[in-house]
């Protein structure tokens, strides 16, 4: 139970990184899911978007 809860706020949290959200869905995920699951998710999900920007930028930079 506790791992669909996650993925579907993992779910709604990248919907939110691209600014794609149908009405529906955003009124079933507020009913469904727990302001701490998004907030924690969505912490997770920019760290891990941050980490992915900052090694891509070493790569490039190393490479050239």
């Amino acid at each position: 139970m506790a791992l669909a809860q996650l993925w579907r706020a993992f779910v709604a949290v990248f919907w939110a990184f691209l600014g794609v959200r149908s009405e529906s869905g955003y009124k079933s995920d507020i009913t469904k899911l727990s302001f701490a699951q998004v907030a924690v998710v969505g912490i997770i999900c920019t760290l891990l978007f941050i980490g992915t920007l900052v090694g891509l930028v070493m790569y490039v930079t190393h490479k050239a």
